[in-house]
């Protein structure tokens, strides 16, 4: 009886100690989102809910410009936009190419393909 009641408290303890851990730190996401074109973008126009339009750009934004003159390609080029839903226009010529409405969660990247 000993030996169960001895095992017992053992088993306690140990679960008391482990079972209650505390993680220091906040786990706090990116609050900003974006919102990346793919596909054929030559001459391609968008507006996002209805704002400003602008012209796509598919390529690679720019950095680190060296000594000979050159430039560096470091990422794709990336639209930011608030966490949400959005109403997303692109146009070539006079023909709508592209008339979506998408979710983007907090610090999340949508691709957006343009046929």
């Amino acid at each position: 009886m000993k030996k169960i009641n001895t095992t017992f408290l053992s088993l306690l303890v140990l679960v008391l100690l482990f079972g209650c851990v505390y993680k220091e730190g906040i786990i706090q996401p990116d609050q900003k989102s974006y919102i990346w074109f793919s596909g054929i973008t030559d001459g391609s126009i968008a507006t996002i809910d209805g704002g400003e339009p602008f012209k796509v750009e598919i390529g690679y934004y720019y950095n680190d410009q060296t000594d000979t003159g050159k430039v560096d390609k470091k990422g794709k080029t990336l639209y930011q936009v608030k966490p949400g839903r959005h109403e997303i226009i692109v146009k070539r010529g006079n023909e709508i190419r592209v008339n979506r409405v998408v979710l983007i969660s907090s610090g999340a990247t949508k691709e957006i393909n343009i046929p």
